[in-house]
């Protein structure tokens, strides 16, 4: 059967409140919308207004959240406090309850649920007015999405407030007074949000039998309900093996009868097609949010209603359009670099302008995660490399204290196969992207169910899993036998737990999904010691070439039968003996030598990886 798809229909009801005014805002539309509900078609396009809901930034908070884990850096990384001021609230853990996007997330959240319980509210209304069995069977469907929305937005709410402890929102309240209420215990939410959960379950389509695009299916409600059995097994570091259990077997069912496989269709040239817009939807993908430029242009970026995001912009480089907001963190971009390729495998083999072959400079999984400047094996927006797309116009990615000399950005949102165009400031392009936002897929089932393997010692299995992704990047697969970076050592529960929580899940998931690394963080009970020690490394950026790889000047581009010579724009990174860096901070900056995450460790108890309420609900709220 074909599928197209699905364009969401935005009702005017549904956008009259802001992200902090949804509790109290009145909304005189509400009766007549009540009123001239009718049929099927009628909530259907109320529904929609629910999908229309994931379009808002402040669902993921992909941006925020990058900052609060130990993935992210600022763009100046030699004085990091200059910088925009809420990035650096979060990257230096000093939220507090007036922090501003901290207020847009708690509504877009709850915004959600409003036009979730809205949905229930008129399907309640003309259920009675349902003649045969297949009205009654669209009803539960659209029942049935509703449900995991006003479930899925409670889950994540209790994943990133408040230790859980938020409001429960089980109806639509027409009487502005009936809306203030208490806030809940954890315990109470996590009963509420599974409910939903589990009544939804039924009456979701499987993956493989969704006919509009974009519609949430089975997979993505028990993939919500597996992770919050993870969570609450493991939070704080405890191991409660019976929730662990649960959620295992929740992960053993979307490996195995879901029909998901990992995207393996991965070009040693362009790359892999998961991160591309010709990889939406693609057969690793579970849950998904379709964002589109065929209509909502006439809407700013900065309008949550809109159907772009703009996350392409956040990420890309500024010589693209871009604004370089979500850096890697430096272990992070060394971790990518210093994970071995499997020489065996021939998609590793390139083949130089001068037709010599070589191994690639950096592994299909780095190449596909950042943009790297020892990565002239891949090209970038069309461009050969990024030697010949940057120093050919006199400026480049070289550099460590300026807005815009970062030597590296994260790839997955960016429009790079697509082209330059695409990635420039125009309405089709870095602004106003239409690339798809996956947030839940394969690889994090697959590294879940690796993780509760180990818990219950099943280490050859968990190691099982894991190489299936590492197969799909031709990365070197790990033996139980012999520790990757300890060779000639077995690995045991600790050393290959530590693998997943600081090599394999970070370098897979990062910058994705839903605060993934700020609950793992959490839940594991290493956060602060996490930062704490890498508050402590010094790392130092210099120019190409770097020892042990092929000096840059003797190297072909791809594509090109002139040579690089010039490598006077491009950083690269190494992590030095703090003894050789000088104790002056202004000596330090300038010999490009710097730590990150100061701060970080010492901060981050105030909230432990929680968000605080916002003090505008607190005020607005009389139930409180």
């Amino acid at each position: 059967m074909k599928k197209i798809k699905l364009i969401y229909v935005i009702l005017s009801v549904l956008l009259v409140f802001s992200c902090e005014e949804y509790l109290d805002e009145p909304n005189p539309n509400t009766p007549e919308l009540l009123e001239s509900v009718t049929n099927l078609d009628d909530t259907n396009r109320v529904l929609n207004g629910v999908y229309n809901s994931l379009f808002n930034h402040y669902v993921l908070s992909i941006e925020e959240d990058h900052f609060r884990t130990d993935l992210g850096a600022m763009k100046n990384r030699l004085t990091p406090n200059v910088g925009f001021p809420e990035h650096l609230d979060f990257y230096y853990k000093t939220v507090n309850p007036n922090t501003r996007r901290i207020e847009q997330r708690w509504g877009a959240l709850y915004r959600g649920i409003f036009t979730a319980n809205q949905t229930l509210a008129v399907l309640d209304k003309i259920e009675p007015s349902l003649t045969n069995a297949n009205q009654l069977q669209a009803w539960n469907e659209q029942r049935a999405q509703a449900l995991f929305f006003r479930g899925l937005y409670h889950f994540y709410a209790h994943s990133i407030f408040n230790n859980g402890n938020v409001i429960i929102r089980d109806r639509y309240e027409a009487d502005i007074e009936k809306r203030h209420k208490d806030l809940s215990s954890s315990e109470d939410v996590i009963a509420f949000f599974r409910k939903d959960l589990e009544e939804a379950i039924p009456f979701l389509p499987m993956p493989s039998d969704i006919t509009e695009l974009g519609r949430v299916s089975k997979g993505a409600a028990k993939m919500i309900l597996a992770n919050s059995y993870l969570f609450e097994g493991t939070e704080g570091g405890q191991r409660d093996m019976a929730l662990i259990g649960q959620a295992m077997t929740l992960y053993e069912e979307l490996r195995d009868d879901y029909g998901y496989t990992l995207e393996n269709e991965v070009n040693p040239i362009t790359g892999s097609k998961m991160f591309t817009t010709a990889g939406e939807f693609n057969s690793e993908s579970i849950f998904e949010i379709p964002y589109t430029t065929s209509f909502g242009e006439e809407l700013s970026e900065f309008n949550e209603a809109s159907p772009h995001n703009r996350l392409a912009r956040r990420t890309a480089h500024f010589k693209f359009g871009g604004q370089d907001f979500l850096q890697p963190a430096s272990w992070l971009i060394l971790a990518y670099e210093n994970d071995p390729l499997d020489s065996n495998v021939p998609i590793n083999t390139v083949v130089t302008g001068d037709g010599s072959l070589n191994t690639r400079r950096e592994s299909l999984r780095s190449s596909n995660m950042l943009f790297l400047n020892n990565d002239l094996d891949t090209p970038v927006y069309t461009y050969p490399n990024v030697l010949n797309s940057l120093s050919t116009n006199g400026n480049g990615w070289g550099g460590l204290r300026n807005q815009g000399g970062n030597f590296v950005a994260f790839k997955k949102y960016t429009n790079h196969d697509l082209g330059l165009a695409n990635e420039t400031v125009t309405p089709e392009g870095a602004l106003k992207s239409g690339k798809n936002v996956v947030i839940n897929r394969l690889s994090e089932v697959l590294l879940n169910l690796a993780e509760c393997y180990i818990y219950q010692g099943r280490l050859q299995d968990a190691i099982n899993e894991i190489n299936k992704i590492r197969e799909r990047w031709a990365l070197v697969p790990l033996s139980l036998s012999d520790q990757i970076d300890n060779p000639g050592t077995a690995y045991d529960e600790t050393s290959l737990m530590k693998r997943l929580m600081e090599v394999e899940k970070p370098l897979e998931l990062s910058a994705e999904g839903h605060a993934i690394r700020v609950i793992d963080l959490r839940r594991w009970g290493i956060a602060a010691q996490r930062f704490a020690e890498l508050s402590e490394v010094f790392y130092q950026g210099t120019q190409f070439p770097r020892p042990g790889r092929r000096p840059i000047t003797a190297a072909l581009a791809r594509g090109s039968n002139t040579a690089i010579n010039d490598s006077r724009f491009i950083s690269d990174l190494f992590i030095i003996d703090s003894s050789t860096a000088p104790a002056d901070p202004e000596t330090q900056r300038a010999q490009n030598i710097f730590r990150e995450f100061l701060g970080s460790s010492t901060n981050y108890s105030t909230n432990a990886g929680y968000l605080p309420i916002p003090e505008e609900e607190s005020i607005n709220n009389n139930g409180f």
